[in-house]
């Protein structure tokens, strides 16, 4: 099973540059080298912050506790404050409700995420009505993807986040005025769920290029 880990932060004042370069030329491959393997990078256009976060995908819990206890990582990730405030990291798996599909980078589109504390005593009746309603409802939208829902494991403000992916910005504002979503949604927002939020996040071009670290 495919497990995430989202690494999120921002840019000190005037070090833009050293710190392109430092990400692009070092952060990145290092990672890579130990099993981190970057398949995402997201600005936060509309939500909370921190406003810069790096997805980073590994096979299993195990491998990643293993790169995370390393001293090569805490030295890279050292590295990285010297250029960076209000770090946060997570870990993400799947809630199985969703394709388990690998996740892959995506350039040019944009997520909707959701993210929400399910009701204490609420669970068998939050997974029914996801299952059976919310999900079905979603799925019925052809101008979306719903591209995973995740547990969140350790970190983060929240125990899930679902994840919607468009093309296009302008649908996103179509989902949140569309009846059936609105309906629904304040239905799980009234009956199952607490702690809820949402942001609307950016690709980045190239990830993997200075740019992306500049935004």
């Amino acid at each position: 099973m495919q497990i995430l880990f989202t690494q999120d932060w921002d840019l000190v004042p005037e070090t833009e540059d050293e710190y392109s370069a430092f990400v692009a030329r070092t952060f990145i491959p290092k990672c890579n080298e130990m099993g981190l393997e970057s398949v995402g990078g997201f600005y936060v256009e509309v939500g909370f912050g921190p406003r810069i976060i790096s997805v980073k995908r590994v096979d299993s819990l195990d491998s990643l506790f293993r790169i995370m206890s390393s001293s090569d990582f805490r030295d890279l990730v050292r590295e990285l404050r010297k250029y960076v405030l209000h770090y946060r990291s997570k870990i993400l798996q799947p809630t199985g409700r969703t394709r388990d599909v690998p996740y892959e980078i995506q350039k040019g589109v944009w997520k909707y995420n959701q993210y929400y504390d399910v009701l204490p005593g609420k669970r068998a009746e939050y997974a029914e009505f996801i299952t059976n309603e919310y999900l079905p409802m979603l799925q019925a939208i052809e101008y979306l993807e719903i591209t995973g829902g995740w547990n969140v494991l350790i970190g983060g403000v929240s125990e899930i986040i679902g994840e919607l992916t468009f093309k296009d910005p302008v649908d996103i504002g179509c989902l949140l005025e569309n009846g059936s979503y609105r309906e629904l949604t304040h239905v799980l927002r009234r009956d199952y769920v607490t702690n809820y939020a949402s942001r609307i996040l950016k690709t980045t071009e190239r990830f993997d290029e200075h740019r992306w670290f500049a935004l």
